[in-house]
């Protein structure tokens, strides 16, 4: 979940849509979010794609395929909530208390509402009711509601000796071992008093930057969506409804971030239904809101956040803003397109704030959030401006906002591509784009030696590395991503011929078939 520099939270599924939703009435329009879908952007409530149907005589309905042997786990386990007006204003979650009979809405969700969690009986279609009148819903045929904590988790970088790769358990993805919240090592004990603990190792030079630093959340019934994540501002509290994928996106949550400064047995501790937790000893809390940075090819230093140049500065109404030059010849790629996003605290540990699919609104739920990419026509000053408490961004003088992905190259060490200039890295290079006749499928057919092993990312929109794509680990999901730059995709060919490259923009689903055998001999 950390953003190192180079190419920092950038995509994720928000942009992997191509569609911005228009500004909308509050009740207007409803999204059914979660696992209930196969999309990237499944928890976003900025995608239309999310969108229930309006009833006549009220309220709104959705039809979804499930299964007894889907969900994250593979074990008929779904997660889900409600939102309205494509906003996070208008989220509802469980109520803790009720959440057969009562959904929470505004603030009331995001303080103590958490995500609706079902195990559904069989597989087949099941019909998703909601009416944001009376916070009212219904699922036919009938489901099983989970709602009783039968067993926690920690899970995130506080596991220093466990591993950073995805790995594929039968046809189950399972994200990095650190965020694994199945593997046992990262189960707690239950307490007399309600609580739940774990005693961990941790060090001054852990954590995933070797600064002991520590980011984690917490999970209940080894599913990450029925997680909890920090409340920034408020140290010690919790938010409900939030996994890896699935906090509710706005700026006052994120994971719990810690600072450790002397080796040693620290011992976590979560009381779930008073939504806090402990550390023992005690450490630095790193969630609170001192000061916002402006990052990105924005700056000479884009992702260098110990740079005090990214330093935003606080108007007397809470608006924080910076101005940069801009030009039409600059950017990553000379041509004028500029990608920004913004950090708290100058800690990439606790997650870039950036779009979430509708220009003007921040977005801060990993890896979901996009980088901000835009067109600049005229050299000038430009001021940027956040504001975390409406959640909005704005640029003055107005520049082209880019959404979606109109375009996609892929590059990496092809024996096709090694006289690009960048022994196949160029990405200004054109043989490196791909084709799409639906504008969210593109493919390239490339030829491949026997035996040639391939190193390859993605790259969209002829943005350069700005909005480059790949699998992220520490997610669970075998889907492209742009959150900070994870090791690149790996490929090895069988036998001489020739292999189809593809990617869907949309679901992020990516992989590679082989198209036909090619003489080897021909092509030496």
């Amino acid at each position: 979940m950390n953003c190192p520099a180079l190419v920092a939270c950038l995509l994720g599924a928000l942009l992997l849509t191509g569609t911005v939703a228009p500004a909308v009435e509050p009740d207007a329009t409803a999204q059914l979010l979660g696992t209930v879908h196969d999309t990237r952007g499944r928890w976003n409530p900025f995608l239309p794609e999310n969108d229930m149907t309006a009833d006549p005589s009220g309220g709104f309905f959705r039809d979804v395929a499930l299964s007894a042997t889907g969900g994250r786990n593979g074990d008929g386990v779904y997660a889900f909530r409600f939102s309205t007006g494509h906003q996070l204003q208008g989220v509802f979650k469980a109520d803790p208390a009720a959440p057969e009979n009562r959904l929470l809405s505004g603030e009331e969700a995001v303080r103590r509402g958490g995500n609706l969690i079902i195990r559904v009986p069989t597989d087949g279609i099941y019909h998703f009711r909601f009416d944001p009148r009376d916070g009212s819903h219904r699922i036919t045929p009938p489901v099983e509601v989970l709602d009783r904590i039968e067993s926690m988790q920690v899970n995130g970088f506080v596991h220093d000796d466990e591993g950073n790769q995805e790995t594929l358990q039968g046809t189950l993805v399972r994200p990095a071992a650190k965020w694994d919240e199945t593997r046992p090592s990262h189960q707690m004990v239950r307490r007399d008093d309600g609580s739940w603990e774990k005693v961990l190792r941790l060090s001054a030079t852990g954590g995933h930057e070797k600064n002991g630093v520590y980011q984690f959340l917490f999970s209940a019934g080894s599913n990450d969506d029925w997680g909890f994540c920090a409340a920034n501002g408020e140290p010690g509290r919790l938010r409900a409804g939030c996994g890896y994928a699935s906090r509710l996106g706005r700026i006052d949550e994120s994971a719990v971030v810690i600072r450790v400064a002397q080796d040693g047995n620290y011992t976590l501790r979560i009381w779930p239904d008073e939504l806090r937790y402990t550390v023992d000893p005690p450490v630095e809390s790193l969630n609170a809101l001192p000061d916002f940075q402006l990052n990105g090819s924005v700056l000479q230093t884009p992702w260098l956040l110990a740079d005090p140049d990214h330093r935003m500065t606080r108007r007397a109404d809470g608006v924080w803003e910076k101005t940069v030059h801009l030009t039409p010849s600059g950017g990553d790629a000379g041509n004028g397109i500029y990608v920004m996003n913004f950090s708290i605290g100058a800690e990439w540990a606790l997650d870039g704030i950036a779009g979430g699919g509708r220009w003007g609104y921040s977005w801060h739920s990993l890896p979901q959030e996009s980088n901000i990419l835009f067109l600049v026509e005229r050299a000038g000053d430009y001021t940027v401006t956040l504001d975390p408490a409406a959640g909005r961004f704005a640029v003055d003088p107005p520049v082209v906002p880019l959404p979606g992905i109109t375009s996609l190259k892929i590059l990496g060490s092809f024996s096709a591509f090694a006289d690009d200039g960048k022994n196949g890295w160029n990405h200004l290079d054109a043989r490196h784009a791909m084709v799409s006749g639906d504008g969210h499928l593109f493919a390239l057919d490339l030829p491949l030696k026997a035996g040639e092993s391939i190193a390859y990312k993605y790259a969209a929109n002829d943005a350069g590395w700005s909005l480059g794509l790949t699998d992220y680990p520490y997610d669970g999901e075998a889907r492209l991503s742009s959150h900070g730059d994870p090791p690149p995709l790996r490929f090895t060919a069988g036998e001489a011929g020739t292999y189809r490259f593809h990617a869907d923009v949309t679901t992020g689903r990516y992989g590679v078939d082989f198209v036909g055998a090619t003489n080897q001999e021909s092509r030496k």
